[in-house]
């Protein structure tokens, strides 16, 4: 049975996100909780291409509706996903993360959430240093400056704009914490969903169905409990918006705990402060989830290593000291285009990681 999710692990490891090998043997566990043997020799059969359940049963020699109903029923427990075309529902491999771990929002037990974070402290976390980033910070958008021109994919409202139906679900991340006795005071249900589909929420358990005007207010209320708004690191095909903090957030984790400063994209934009204004007041170093600034002679100081331009001290400065301030051109790296691309270049990445290590 070990070597059905062997041969599972093996197979997510190969995707560009990445599901690393441990020592103990942790990432199995895992694998064994959530998938049963017939489901995990199902799926290794599976890739990021959605195929037809026909193609998918002749492959592995089986009957073809027996093999639709076992899909129908992965898709149901996160562990894989479906898509409706010509010849009928599709079928596809999703990585851990993002994808199988937080599908698991809505049966996540106490066990799951030890295994996940053991597996994150001894493995997974390595990976969030890869390239390109799985994730990337959006500015607050109240505090971008106005005469200025700004990319589409540095505004939360271009996404929540976009969609025709939007849900909010509980942070999979605090949840996790809060099972382990690690839970942080932040708000849990603020993860933003989106869909190009209208009224694609209102028949889903884990997910709550809310209007645009809801989503923006969820976004607002975000920046007031002072979290980092990030989502995929693409410009296009953006489906969620997190509301993180360095307490609980396992992405943000490998920055934080681990030292890992490429663990997240940055925004096009960094803090800067007019020390003339400021008057050492202290409350933008609360705010600030990257530890980017310190009060230095009673004046803001920022570490502009540190500085992930989200905006978090900018909006609340009393003085309005802080602004965020766009990138010189040189130091602009645009997310890629699409999900396809991304993973293009992630896999060129891991693979010359690879060669090097070897």
């Amino acid at each position: 049975m070990d070597n059905i999710y062997k041969q599972l692990a093996r197979v997510l490891d190969k995707i560009p996100e990445g599901y690393p090998e441990t020592a103990s043997g942790v990432e199995l566990k895992i694998l064994a909780k959530l998938f049963t043997p017939e489901e995990a020799e199902l799926a290794c059969h599976l890739d990021l291409e959605p195929q037809l359940s026909k193609t998918i049963a002749q492959q592995i020699g089986c009957e073809e509706r027996k093999t639709f109903i076992t899909l129908k029923g992965m898709t149901k427990k996160g562990l894989i996903e479906a898509e409706r075309g010509q010849g009928g529902l599709s079928f596809k491999l999703i990585p851990f993360v993002v994808g199988i771990y937080e599908n698991q929002n809505a049966q996540i037990d106490e066990e799951f959430a030890q295994l996940v974070e053991a597996y994150f402290n001894e493995a997974f976390y390595k990976i969030m240093s890869d390239e390109p980033p799985v994730h990337r910070v959006i500015p607050i958008e109240t505090v971008i400056p106005v005469n200025i021109e700004v990319m589409p994919y540095e505004r939360a409202s271009t996404y929540v704009d976009d969609a025709k139906s939007w849900g909010v679900l509980p942070c999979m991340c605090r949840v996790q914490k809060r099972l382990i006795g690690r839970g942080c005071e932040h708000t849990e249900e603020n993860c933003l969903v989106f869909s190009s589909r209208a009224k694609a929420f209102d028949r889903t358990d884990a997910i709550r169905a809310i209007t645009k005007e809801q989503a923006k207010e969820i976004l607002a209320n975000a920046d007031k409990e002072g979290l980092v708004h990030s989502t995929r690191n693409v410009q296009k095909e953006v489906t969620y918006i997190c509301n993180c903090c360095t307490c609980s957030c396992n992405i943000l984790k490998g920055l934080v705990q681990y030292g890992q400063l490429n663990a997240v994209g940055r925004s096009d934009f960094f803090a800067a402060v007019d020390e003339s204004l400021c008057s050492g007041c202290m409350t933008c170093i609360v705010r600030c989830q990257f530890s980017a600034l310190e009060v230095c002679d009673g004046v803001c100081k920022i570490d502009r290593s540190r500085c992930y331009g989200c905006g978090l001290c900018v909006s609340a400065c009393p003085t309005e000291a802080l602004g965020l301030k766009p990138k010189p051109a040189a130091e602009i790296e645009p997310p890629p285009l699409s999900e396809s691309q991304w993973r293009e270049i992630r896999t060129r990445a891991r693979d010359k990681g690879i060669m090097n290590d070897e």
